[in-house]
């Protein structure tokens, strides 16, 4: 057995070893390009340097610059949802697949979820605009596939948001009626997303500064739940309860036989929200100083330090399973992080407010993403309500009313998943809608940049490249984007798949709506017939 313990530490390494030789030949790509920080000469001069690289894509500076390199990581990094996802997902995980979908399942999402991440960094820094995968795919190849990539990403995140507020509302709710005496019902559990999610309309309605500084103490906080929890299992149990070596002999949860090869698949699939959403950077790359270098490092770290953290703490969790069932507050096998949080130490709460709080960073987080989205496409007059959903407010320079219906739909669509079979089965949906949704958002620009062999304008001046890895890099993303997402469909439920085919009748009737809009707007302004107006547009990709 220990031969296979070999091999799984050498997967893992193996990973590692491939996230180095990346970050290499990023690094080496920056140092080889024409850009030039302007950092060192002063915050005005470092401002003056993204308007002009903003205004050369035809838009205006209209939301502040207050987010660095700290926070720009931190967006992503609490996007991804280390916290939320394990809170979330582990037991069912598990359950599904056994140990094995940690120890080995793990190290294989991880390292294809590095690969879409690199293949993502380098669009964010040819277009270091707020669009994200909306103007990565309008840029790169038309307006339509643009509009189809940031419908498909703006749903998929508001659904990433309505998952995570719906957990900490959870924990909240849990503790609220073990300390105040009352039963917690659906509507309790109701009341208390209202006001998280309330709460983070009005952060982000403060301003940039203040939720900047929330994304950097959203790092910390993350680390030292990360070390709490290890910590405290590591104090409270001493040595494992499962030998390392049965976590890579592919037994079920129960260690009574194996597990099916499907069964298998399905648990670690159900682990992917782990690499979902490491984009959340590029949705503030209007407000994050000198976008073309911080923002790529920040997707693409985001993915590396998250597969990090998520296997010590995956792996320590699930060598003391049998040790964190039946807590009084949780099941493990629905909430493995609160279980094992609760007997690591010695039932104390404070651990759990703090996982409270770190889930609460990341549906904060999502609600930047889904706000920047919304105004992104509002601004192109691709939604309805555009002219009011683009307004920035003066004083702040937050678009406040994109925030406001960020806040109402995530809302509803959470609520809408508790009333389907009892609430698992469509909160279940509700994640594969929100999976399905982000994959399809990621391979539409990554299937564009392989159609064009990396030979663009805009990718050949990108500082952050992968130079002669792109090809394999894309290739490697889009196979499995397409792979995941045809899988994911079984492991999570018909439901969400059909959500999503639903979601993709309406694109179409939105596409057909706002295409005629677009056309119209260029036919007056060029004076054109409309058959020319489609060569023209399709020749010079005009937006």
């Amino acid at each position: 057995m220990m031969l296979a313990v070999w091999i799984g530490l050498l997967l893992f390494a193996m990973v590692c070893g491939c996230a180095l030789i990346l970050t290499a030949r990023a690094q080496q790509s920056i140092r080889a390009s024409k850009h030039i920080s302007m950092s060192a000469y002063g915050s005005y001069a470092q401002s003056q340097q993204d308007k002009h690289d903003l205004n050369l894509f035809g838009l205006a500076q209209q939301l502040r610059r207050r987010l660095g390199a700290a926070a720009s990581f931190g967006l992503s990094f609490q996007s991804l949802g280390l916290i939320g996802a394990v809170f979330l997902l582990a037991g069912p995980a598990l359950q599904k697949g056994g140990p094995s979908v940690v120890s080995i399942g793990l190290p294989i999402l991880a390292l294809f979820g590095i690969l879409v991440s690199a293949s993502l960094a380098e669009m964010s820094s040819a277009v270091p605009t707020a669009g994200g995968v909306y103007h990565w795919a309008s840029a790169l190849g038309t307006r339509r596939w643009g509009w189809y990539a940031g419908w498909f990403h703006l749903a998929g995140h508001l659904a990433m948001m309505a998952l995570m507020n719906g957990a900490c509302a959870f924990i909240i709710d849990k503790l609220l009626s073990v300390w105040l005496g009352y039963t917690s019902s659906w509507l309790t559990s109701g009341v208390a997303l209202c006001m998280v999610t309330a709460a983070q309309a009005a952060v982000h309605h403060w301003g940039t500064g203040k939720t900047g500084a929330l994304q950097e103490a959203g790092i910390f906080l993350q680390a030292v739940i990360l070390a709490a929890i290890i910590g405290g299992i590591y104090i409270t149990f001493g040595r494992s309860v499962y030998s390392p070596e049965l976590l890579y002999t592919f037994q079920n949860i129960s260690l009574e036989g194996h597990v099916t090869p499907w069964a298998f698949i399905a648990g670690v699939i159900v682990l992917q929200k782990l690499f979902l959403g490491m984009d959340g950077a590029a949705q503030a790359s209007e407000e994050t100083s000198d976008p073309r270098i911080r923002v790529p490092w920040a997707i693409y770290f985001s993915s590396v330090y998250t597969m990090i953290g998520g296997f010590v703490l995956l792996m320590c969790l699930t060598l003391v399973l049998p040790a964190i069932v039946g807590t009084n507050l949780f099941s493990a096998g629905d909430s493995l992080l609160a279980a094992a949080a609760l007997d690591g130490w010695q039932g104390n709460s404070i651990i759990l407010l703090m996982i409270a709080a770190a889930i609460w960073g990341s549906g904060n987080s999502e609600m930047l993403i889904c706000s920047r989205a919304v105004f992104c496409l509002a601004r192109d007059q691709a939604l309805p309500f555009s002219k009011v959903l683009s307004q920035v407010t003066r004083e702040r320079q937050s678009p406040l009313a994109a925030i406001l219906i960020t806040a109402v739909i995530s809302v509803i669509l959470f609520g809408a998943a508790r009333l389907v079979d009892g609430g698992e089965a469509g909160i279940s949906s509700l994640l594969g809608f929100g999976v399905l949704c982000l994959q399809l958002a990621y391979a539409i620009p990554i299937w564009i940049k392989l159609k064009l062999r990396g030979r663009h304008r805009l990718l050949a001046d990108a500082p952050w490249h992968l130079g002669s890895y792109r090809t394999f890099v894309d290739r490697a993303a889009f196979v499995w984007l397409l792979l995941s997402g045809a899988l994911s469909i079984f492991a999570l439920g018909m439901w969400g798949a059909a959500g999503t085919a639903i979601f993709l009748i309406l694109i179409m009737v939105l596409d057909r709506k706002y295409r005629k809009q677009h056309l119209a707007r260029l036919q007056s302004r060029l004076k054109r017939p409309r058959g020319e107006i489609i060569r023209i547009e399709r020749k010079f990709n005009l937006h």
